[in-house]
């Protein structure tokens, strides 16, 4: 009876295993990362410390609630509206949930308000561009994913009351003037949130304009 070396045959199942692990390592390479979800990008690029160089002006919060479910509670819950929230989302990029972050799969979340509820700013612009997919407007109702308030974060807040409305006024409403880092003029923004009941979530929301230490007062 012959018998396989040992050594050999245990060089060629490492060989073999190698090629396997190569192969695998380079089918992974050639795959195509995950585009980063749009909340992330506009996420705030900033800590307190940063802004320490600028004066805030036109400073403002604003605080709303809403419902928020994961896919996974989509049915029952949701499913007089799951039909056309699947064809909505069909092929769409997940714009991330809280700082933009994305759970992926069936921990992805999506919040549900009043339509009425919605800023004025930000029912204009849902007018102005009817082929955003982002928010879910169905009836009197409208779904959106919390990633996707970052890239018009200014929207959602009020502009500040102030004598001197003329420094401010109009100033939310361009997102030209948005940014995600901290520069000279621009407008950031952040947003914290916190549950407040099953299903339920309260979401505050910052903006401000920042300017160098020779700028005007803060308002």
């Amino acid at each position: 009876m012959r018998f396989t070396p040992l050594l050999p045959l245990l060089a060629a199942t490492t060989a073999l295993a190698s090629s396997d692990s190569s192969a695998q390592a380079q089918e992974d390479s050639t795959k195509p990362a995950d585009p980063t979800p749009a909340g992330e990008i506009w996420a705030a690029k900033w800590t307190d410390a940063d802004l320490a160089p600028y004066t805030k002006h036109c400073a403002s919060t604003t605080t709303f609630k809403a419902h928020i479910y994961t896919l996974k509670e989509m049915y029952p819950t949701l499913k007089e509206w799951a039909p056309q929230l699947k064809v909505f989302y069909n092929k769409q990029l997940y714009p991330g949930s809280w700082g933009g972050k994305d759970a992926h799969g069936e921990g992805r979340e999506l919040l549900k308000m009043a339509y009425e509820e919605l800023p004025f700013a930000v029912r204009e612009w849902l007018a102005k561009n009817p082929k955003q997919r982002h928010f879910s407007v169905q009836d009197d109702v409208v779904f959106f994913a919390p990633g996707a308030i970052y890239p018009i974060l200014p929207l959602f807040v009020d502009e500040p009351e102030s004598d001197k409305v003329s420094d401010c006024e109009g100033l939310y409403e361009d997102l030209e003037n948005y940014s995600a880092e901290p520069k000279e003029g621009v407008v950031l923004g952040r947003v914290a949130h916190k549950s407040v009941g099953a299903n339920e979530v309260e979401v505050t929301l910052e903006a401000f304009q920042v300017k160098g230490a020779g700028g005007k007062d803060e308002l």
